[in-house]
């Protein structure tokens, strides 16, 4: 049983109008100009670097072309635009946060107290297979434990499954073996619970590795397991919301949603809330009681789609939109989390750029703001809470169409894994980028490649492997985080001893 092979794909092709929902919509006009530029930049190259410069964003180009060019790709120095915002302590939530689940709490805030790196180092590499956007690790006593698709996408192999691996050294201390990719991990006292494409959820012992539990489900299992005191939350691609008993596996309740429930629910420690891939958005208690449900409206005219988590902050239930263009305002829209009314949309009062794409990650939260890797652009974002404005960005990395990971904020600094293989360190005090280090290739131990530059990635990187995992951080400050060259890599401080 594999899931379908549309466009969650972290392998299609650059050129597919799948895959990326590649921004057909709008494309004849942008060809209108890439053939005179192609004349501008070989003729002025340093007039070409300017109008990037100026420019702040740049133009999808023809997904049909045979070859990708890299024209109009951003600069690789650190820029801030807006207005800042010094309120960056994490909110409160319903559970203290832990390293033990994607993003931290039951709400998905990924805001973290922990010690900050300054000097970025790689502790340790371990090889767990492919790590695409689901297979986020988590942490817990010590040991990284993290969801594996394999040496193949879709496809049973001998490296599916779930890996625990020691926080300190990196070694393996155990492997539960799937017959097809697994995807969320998260832990509760004893028990691993995971998801996968072979319809299941399981219960597995944190110590052993032994399988507990089992339950299958109308559909592959995609994201993060939501867990609140004895329950298990879990969506699936049957647009079902499933509640397990944590110790027994045994079914509590079911709800549908219309489209695939791909991010997984969040709770904000009374309701759970779930948003399938057609844009239905539901509100439940504990107990299964539907509260409210409502379908969000994307732009006019534009296919729109629901891949991340829900992300509650204070009174809102924060959703990210997948748009098949590019539109003057970024893909956020805020719902009231106790009616599921609109609040607001998402706009760029800061004038950050003229053009937004797709939002396929988990935002976080820092104080009164939404934090978020942006697509078709090498940007952090921050967005208003109450507003939905944008505030500011800063430029991290070169520039990549692609985004996914979901960013993490520890101690004031946003984390944020970019499609071009970097990991980038950002102060949400000063707006400004404290490091970077490369783990798109494990063998330059964290240098970027040589040759590493404005046209370094586009579609995809020119060097090396993309990151799409979202990262997480244990109490001493460790950040762990997988790519597709199917290593987990750990980065910790060169002062560390």
């Amino acid at each position: 049983m594999v899931r379908r092979r549309d466009y969650q794909s972290f392998f299609g092709s650059r050129h597919s109008r799948r895959g990326d929902f590649v921004f057909v919509a709008g494309r004849r006009r942008y060809l209108r100009w890439v053939v005179p530029l192609l004349f501008v930049a070989a003729a002025i190259p340093a007039l070409m670097l300017l109008f990037i410069r100026g420019n702040g964003d740049n133009k999808p180009v023809d997904p049909n072309a045979t070859t990708i060019p890299t024209l109009l790709t951003a600069q690789t120095t650190t820029t801030a635009t807006g207005e800042g915002n010094a309120t960056v302590g994490c909110p409160e939530t319903s559970a203290d946060p832990t390293s033990a689940m994607f993003q931290g709490t039951p709400e998905r805030t990924g805001c973290f107290s922990a010690p900050t790196i300054s000097e970025p180092t790689i502790l340790w590499t371990a090889e767990v297979g492919l790590q695409g956007w689901l297979n986020n690790p988590v942490i817990s006593d010590g040991v990284v434990f993290v969801g594996s698709a394999g040496s193949v996408q879709f496809e049973g192999d001998r490296r599916d499954g779930v890996y625990a691996i020691d926080l300190a050294t990196g070694d393996e201390l155990w492997f539960y073996r799937a017959n097809n990719d697994v995807n969320g991990v998260a832990v509760s006292g004893d028990l691993v619970i995971a998801t996968g494409d072979e319809y299941a959820v399981w219960g597995i012992d944190v110590t052993s590795g032994r399988p507990v539990w089992s339950a299958l489900l109308g559909g592959s299992v995609f994201g993060a397991p939501l867990i609140i005191d004895d329950l298990v939350f879990v969506g699936d691609a049957s647009g079902t919301l499933t509640a397990l008993n944590l110790n027994t596996g045994q079914i509590q309740w079911k709800a549908t949603v219309a489209g695939d429930i791909r991010g997984g629910p969040a709770s904000d420690g009374e309701l759970v809330y779930v948003v399938g891939e057609d844009r239905e958005v539901l509100a439940a208690t504990l107990d299964g009681q539907e509260v409210w449900r409502t379908t969000v409206e994307g732009p006019a005219g534009a296919r729109t789609s629901v891949f991340a988590a829900p992300t509650v902050a204070g009174d809102y239930l924060i959703i990210s939109l997948v748009r098949d263009a590019v539109f003057a305002d970024p893909g956020l829209i805020a719902l009231d989390k106790s009616t599921g009314d609109l609040v607001w949309r998402a706009s760029d009062a800061a004038g950050v750029k003229t053009e937004w794409g797709s939002v396929r990650s988990s935002p976080a939260v820092a104080g009164d703001m939404l934090v978020y890797g942006d697509t078709y652009s090498s940007q952090l974002i921050a967005v208003s809470i109450e507003t939905g404005e944008t505030l500011w960005s800063v430029e991290v990395g070169v520039f990549c169409y692609r985004h996914w990971s979901s960013p993490i904020v520890v101690s004031g600094q946003a984390i944020l894994p970019r499609y071009d293989g970097g990991v980038y360190s950002v102060d949400l005090v000063s707006r400004s980028k404290l490091w970077e280090i490369y783990i798109g290739d494990p063998t330059l131990r964290g240098n970027f490649p040589l040759d590493y530059g404005p046209d370094s990635c586009s579609w995809d990187p020119v060097q090396g492997a993309s990151v799409l995992a979202s990262p997480t951080v244990a109490e001493d400050g460790t950040i762990v985080v997988g790519t597709l060259t199917g290593f987990l890599f750990a980065i910790g401080d060169e002062s560390w001893e």
